[in-house]
């Protein structure tokens, strides 16, 4: 009976409640009311720091190139700034008896930016090709099959419960655009980002000396009109570049700066300073490699972490601009999970460990050893050139190891650390980052154990507890047993997460407002995995306007 409720009430209460209450702020909708006037005199320029790695979602992994994707196409459904869903394309849907089956019906009135309507042939065409996306091809895990018995209406099958369907934010994309390039989707340039939502690309430059976009409001759109008429994002070469555009009026907000800002842009008239650890912040960790002698043991892991000195490693390698973690998820992410039992540096905790798992400084020459067979305890610690930040970290854990008596075997690699220290016995600790989700599942199926993961660590509790959430739409009931998740991972001690990276951004707030809300529900306002602060922001009104 209770299964039958709640199909009823996703079928006819969640539709109507949150597309009344939450559509509009996020982009999509229609509460009957006049839509905001747009204002087609005013533009937003952003400083970004990264640009795009590629306008085309199959290939593009950049934040800034989510952030385009927000603004060029609808999802069947939207998070608003603080991570609820509700429809966007998606007018209606409900759930079949046994939760395998999604049917969804679509809007009547919406164009593609090309004046294509958008039917559920789109809607097809884009879940059956999305799964080679890097973006976003984890959010479709478990989608079996997708039928269209007419114009408007989806049929998403699937091999279980699939608890987290309304947080797969994946960009509808026009078949008749990219039908044409089936063979090979990943080589389309993409270059006019034809799509069906709020903003259309209307002018891309890129020279040896400037890579801007701008993009252009849609007057037509079905979710109502942005506040403003263009958005133009331009991408400067260092940090200071994009401080001093909005310093000087050049740009009216800035994007992706470093704890440097912090001081140089304090106190300038005008500009207010944004500190957010976001839903999709990155997250800077250590794995280790249970396969391997030492680390199949738990206490041996814990012993590495009470060596762990986060703060020093932060402040030497990212200053204000980073805070120490403890669990997987970002503190933004509304399944944060504060642990009960933290582990804090401590050195005598860690020798004390070692020493009960058998090592002992046997020869008194400074070098722990197995008292088994008196050889030298040498961990081999694999990091990245491609994470700034964790060549420092890794200097000051080999320090406060080797001052405990362990050796330590440190290679870099140019490439991603996954890639040398995959399912093999060859290594055994590894520094890597990985970015959170508003999406649990997906954050979660990161850690998910077994034999192919990067670890290697095999959790019966882990795998059942993650097929639980894989099969809930109870945000209550997500978040705790995402915490679960959270706080087995941290008392198995797979990966020490070492700090959470701040996304540091700026707003000229004597200019604009409209964004208070947005900032109020995330501590940030962009890269929020939500597309409402681009639909409320407005110039400051005047006396003289």
């Amino acid at each position: 009976m209770r299964k039958r409720n709640r199909s009823a009430w996703l079928r006819r209460a969640l539709p109507l409640l949150l597309c009344a209450v939450l559509l509009l702020p996020a982009g999509c909708g229609d509460d009957g009311q006049e839509p905001a006037r747009l204002n087609t005199g005013a533009a937003f320029r952003v400083a970004m720091t990264e640009a795009p790695d590629s306008l085309n979602p199959f290939t593009a992994t950049a934040r800034s190139a989510e952030e385009f994707f927000l603004l060029a196409y609808d999802p069947l459904w939207r998070v608003d700034a603080a991570g609820t869903p509700s429809g966007c394309l998606a007018e209606d849907w409900s759930l079949s008896s046994d939760q395998l089956t999604w049917t969804v019906r679509l809007r009547h009135d919406v164009t593609f930016s090309d004046g294509t309507p958008l039917t559920a042939e789109d809607v097809r065409f884009t879940y059956e090709n999305m799964s080679s996306s890097k973006l976003y091809r984890d959010c479709l895990d478990g989608i079996t099959g997708v039928v269209c018995p007419d114009k408007y209406t989806v049929v998403i099958s699937t091999s279980r419960m699939k608890g987290d369907m309304l947080y797969c934010g994946v960009p509808i994309l026009p078949r008749s655009v990219w039908s044409e390039h089936r063979d090979d989707l990943s080589g389309f340039d993409n270059a006019q980002m034809i799509g069906s939502g709020p903003f259309v690309l209307s002018q891309e430059t890129d020279g040896p000396q400037e890579e801007a976009w701008t993009f252009r409001a849609r007057e037509d759109y079905f979710g109502g009109s942005p506040r403003i008429g263009e958005l133009r994002f331009k991408s400067y070469p260092t940090e200071a570049g994009a401080a001093r555009a909005i310093a000087n009026g050049e740009a009216d907000a800035s994007i992706g700066m470093t704890d440097v800002q912090l001081t140089t842009l304090e106190g300038v008239p005008g500009v207010q300073l944004v500190q957010a650890y976001l839903p999709g912040s990155q997250v800077w960790g250590l794995a280790f490699n249970t396969r391997s002698g030492l680390f199949q043991e738990t206490s041996a892991r814990q012993a590495v972490e009470y060596c762990a000195d986060r703060s020093r490693m932060l402040n030497m390698s990212s200053g204000q601009s980073s805070r120490p973690g403890t669990v997987w998820a970002c503190p933004g992410a509304a399944y944060f999970h504060q642990v009960s039992n933290p582990r804090d540096y401590n050195p005598s905790a860690a020798v004390a460990t070692l020493g009960s798992l058998g090592y002992s400084d046997v020869d008194a020459d400074g070098t722990l050893e197995f008292i088994g067979n008196r050889e030298d305890l040498v961990l081999r610690l694999y990091t990245s050139s491609q994470d700034d930040w964790s060549s420092t970290a890794a200097s000051v854990l080999i320090e406060d190891l080797q001052a405990i008596g362990v050796q330590v075997s440190w290679k870099s690699t140019d490439g991603s650390v996954s890639a040398v220290c995959g399912p093999k016995d060859d290594w055994d600790m590894c520094m890597l980052s990985w970015r959170g989700s508003v999406n649990a599942v997906t954050s979660a199926m990161r850690f998910c154990p077994g034999s192919k993961s990067l670890t290697g660590w095999d959790s019966e509790s882990y795998t059942q507890t993650y097929q639980q959430l894989c099969q809930t739409d109870d945000r209550d009931q997500i978040n705790a047993l995402a915490g679960q998740l959270q706080q087995l991972i941290y008392d198995e001690c797979v990966y020490v997460v070492l700090g959470y990276n701040s996304d540091i951004q700026a707003i000229r707030s004597d200019l604009w407002t409209g964004y208070e809300d947005v900032l109020a529900a995330t501590g940030g306002l962009f890269g929020t995995g939500s597309a409402q602060i681009y639909m409320t922001i407005e110039p400051v009104q005047t006396e003289q306007s």
